[in-house]
């Protein structure tokens, strides 16, 4: 009576921890007759060493998955176990298995290092398409992929909430995005990936220039890393230094030369107010996003909305 009590709870406990599995325990069945189960449970639990012994144990592929297309890669990786998706990416579980919604594990992962780890696995585990060439859409230079893709520019493309952007831009845009919201290994991933690291968009900002503006010194290092430009002028004069504010962001861009002052005018000065108060009433960064694109707009064309 009371082993079958034991089974029965954990069994409740594997089908109501385990958020968007697809094959669950049924109540009262023996915990062990479903292994893989019990091991999505134990990853839940951060049991990292009993979901191993699990998983050595041969019961099951390491890279079966659940009927929404869930692996135990994916659980490891939301959970952030950096040290249990390093044990099962070296026991071959498959970075590059996507669920039914056609999310990979990487995208199931909160954790930066987590991310990391997982982009490299990718990267490792695709060879580069063949062909594939540098173009341009738009005035952004596409840039080549680097030797195996990792997918970045692939989830970037195929994201839903980008589905208002031009396919052929939207990797570039991805990468801005990641510095506008401080995401380093995002940005990195995707230069490494397809996104050339000296693109320029319609105002002729780089991502330096984007880095350099929002004082993401940590994400100016890893563009100059890989190669960014700290001559380019965007289409109002300015290098990359000459929008830096911090001392540090000056330090490491060199932005004591002035540019020559762009003189303002009567619509630069109507399209920025109407920024200001449109910004204001903002209540999310999506809205504010969306405010900066109007005054960008304004400033060229002299129409904000």
């Amino acid at each position: 009576m009371r082993r079958l009590a034991q089974s029965i709870l954990l069994g409740l406990l594997v089908a109501g921890g385990v958020a968007g599995g697809g094959a669950v325990i049924a109540s009262g069945a023996s915990v062990q007759a479903d292994p893989f189960d019990t091991a999505r449970y134990l990853i839940k639990v951060k049991d990292s060493a009993g979901a191993l012994t699990l998983i050595d144990s041969g019961q099951f592929d390491i890279n079966l998955q659940t009927d929404e297309g869930y692996s135990l890669l994916h659980y490891a990786a939301e959970a952030g176990d950096l040290a249990l998706v390093r044990a099962m990416l070296e026991r071959g579980a498959d970075p590059n298995l996507k669920n039914k919604l056609g999310m990979l594990p990487y995208q199931s992962a909160y954790s930066t290092l987590v991310k990391a780890e997982l982009r490299k696995a990718m990267a490792a585990g695709k060879p580069a398409p063949a062909g594939q060439a540098a173009g341009q859409a738009a005035g952004l230079a596409a840039g080549l992929a680097a030797p195996g893709s990792s997918g970045m520019c692939e989830m970037a493309r195929n994201a839903p909430a980008s589905s208002s952007r031009s396919p052929a831009l939207r990797p570039f845009l991805a990468a801005r995005d990641a510095i506008w919201y401080n995401h380093p290994d995002e940005l990195a991933g995707l230069i490494e990936d397809c996104v050339a690291v000296n693109s320029q968009d319609e105002y002729g900002w780089t991502l330096l220039h984007q880095a350099a503006s929002r004082d993401r010194v940590a994400l100016a290092k890893i563009l100059l890393d890989r190669g960014a430009s700290k001559t380019i002028r965007n289409k109002d004069g300015d290098t990359a230094g000459q929008l830096a504010t911090s001392p540090e962001m000056k330090a490491l861009l060199g932005g004591s030369t002035a540019a020559t002052p762009k003189p303002t005018t009567a619509r630069d000065t109507e399209c920025q107010q109407k920024y200001r108060a449109d910004a204001a009433l903002c209540s999310d960064s999506t809205c504010k996003m969306g405010s900066m694109r109007k005054w960008q707009q304004c400033l060229k064309t002299g129409r904000y909305w």
